[in-house]
């Protein structure tokens, strides 16, 4: 079956979907207001109900609406925990560790760094996150559903590629971290509608309906969850385990989830915007779980439909493609670009606030406002087209697995942040030669295992994670490195009631 050449009411509702980013990005600009707070906080007047929808709409990408629901397809539901889990953490951090992050009235996580361990560490974590963001993350996510798309509709991805990167980078250069909210409610808004349509058409080609959709996929044993089996190779419930601790400090290291926090008016505001968000994403996982059985279902009723040697991660993509009539399918599409941009839009908002706050700031300290924002903009325009251009070359070179190689990227290079994270915040022993000695071995042991072990890759991130904790600690202990009082005040849970100081 060859690909199915989209119509022009799928290219006007695409067409559309763009010109309303560029147009909340444009309406938030001519405010016109400059100063850092405004530009990298969006000046306290984001309300908590929208900065949680922006905190689930950065959590969740193109990943999750295009590689879950082909996992499922192909498999069962064995990863659908990591979402729960997820939020599970998010709930744990609205309670145990907000208030360490807002008492440093800093617009990034990292300022933390510094008051806990020296200005090295702060400079030499931010920049390797800046790094993850770009070349990691922020490709990754622009290649999954580009290629999708292309294998069902035509569509050029070296295309939708450039057009995710170039509007994305624009409404976020220009309306900064209040613009890249409001585009999230409307992303997420677009994401879940595209969904609920994809899971009613499939439920009207099987017999039975929603209810059709469940017998076929028992009968397949595809609602399996949860694995007891003694094994580190697949999702098992150790493995997940693993994930869930590492998971916990890999969101508060994480300066996109994080700044939704720090941009809030007040504490309340920032444990509801955390709460809520989480909250948002404890069913997200299993609807996207429960829209690849249902593509499974569709295509046990109608196997003359699916096209032969189709690869999984494509099957969102030719089903939309084949399956739903003209417009549909651009509505569709535009939820598939809106998961990649509203996830891209949050990594270019937190390269810019670190580019400002970590470097320019700390590099010179006597530096304006309104130069750090000029630098906010020609860094958000300069990640995103560096990020553009990685995936354009990731796209080019083609991969088995994306969702498997970026898991696998992240633990490797972002393993050893959260450790550094969990160091500082749960013990007064780690010190600064301790944590660099524990990231290296976090990053040793993260080779280790993912090219000498058959260890699952959701578990990969928290052998890093336990690393660099393990390691840190005995080394901070063995290198008898004084402990300076002022940098445990206020900012370990053990200090919560001492003052902590603005960085």
């Amino acid at each position: 079956m060859q690909p199915q050449s989209l119509t022009w009411p799928d290219y006007l509702c695409i067409a559309v979907y763009f010109a309303i980013n560029l147009g909340i990005g444009w309406w938030v600009q001519r405010k016109k207001r400059n100063s850092g707070a405004d530009y990298f906080l969006g000046g306290g007047r984001v309300p908590p109900w929208a900065g949680a929808i922006s905190w689930y709409g950065t959590a969740v990408s193109s990943v999750s609406l295009m590689a879950l629901p082909a996992y499922a397809y192909s498999k069962d539901w064995l990863p659908m925990l990591v979402g729960p889990l997820g939020s599970v953490c998010g709930i744990i951090i609205a309670y145990g560790f907000i208030g360490i992050v807002r008492r440093l009235k800093a617009p990034t996580i990292f300022s933390y760094l510094e008051q806990r361990f020296g200005r090295e560490v702060r400079m030499v974590v931010a920049g390797l996150a800046v790094l993850l963001k770009i070349f990691g993350r922020a490709s990754v996510i622009m290649v999954l559903p580009a290629l999708a798309i292309s294998a069902a509709t035509g569509m050029n991805v070296y295309l939708s590629i450039v057009l995710m990167g170039i509007v994305t980078t624009i409404y976020s250069m220009e309306g900064g971290f209040e613009a890249v909210v409001w585009t999230d409610v409307m992303q997420v808004a677009v994401m879940f509608g595209g969904v609920a349509l994809m899971i009613g058409y499939a439920a009207a080609g099987v017999d039975g309906g929603l209810a059709g959709i469940i017998r076929v996929g028992e009968a397949a044993d595809k609602f399996r969850f949860i694995s007891w089996e003694w094994s580190f190779s697949e999702v098992t419930a150790w493995v997940l385990t693993g994930f869930f601790i590492g998971a916990l400090f890999t969101m508060l290291a994480d300066q996109a989830l994080m700044q939704r926090a720090l941009a809030a008016k007040s504490d309340r505001d920032a444990r509801r915007t955390v709460l809520m968000g989480s909250v948002l994403g404890l069913p997200s996982n299993a609807v996207f779980f429960f829209l690849g059985t249902a593509l499974f279902a569709f295509y046990q009723a109608n196997p003359a439909r699916l096209a032969s040697g189709l690869p999984n991660d494509a099957i969102v993509g030719h089903f939309i493609a084949h399956e739903l009539p003209a417009g549909a399918a651009g509505l569709i599409i535009a939820a598939i670009f809106a998961a990649a941009m509203s996830t891209l839009s949050s990594s270019l908002g937190a390269v810019a606030v670190i580019s400002a706050s970590d470097f320019l700031q700390v590099l010179r300290p006597r530096s304006t406002e309104a130069q750090g924002v000029t630098l906010g903009r020609w860094l958000t325009c300069g990640g995103g087209i560096f990020a553009t251009a990685m995936a354009l070359w990731v796209a080019s070179v083609g991969a088995a697995s994306i969702w498997d190689q970026s898991i696998r990227l992240l633990a490797l290079f972002g393993g050893p942040i959260p450790g550094v994270f969990a160091l500082g915040m749960l013990t007064r022993r780690a010190n600064t030669r301790g944590i660099l000695i524990g990231s290296a071995a976090g990053i040793a042991a993260t080779v280790y295992v993912q090219n000498l072990t058959p260890i699952n890759s959701f578990f990969h991130a928290f052998l890093a994670f336990a690393a660099t904790c393990v390691v840190g600690y005995l080394a901070s202990l063995w290198s008898r490195q004084p402990l300076d009082p002022a940098r445990l005040s206020g900012f370990t849970i053990w200090d919560l009631s001492q003052p902590a100081k603005a960085s």
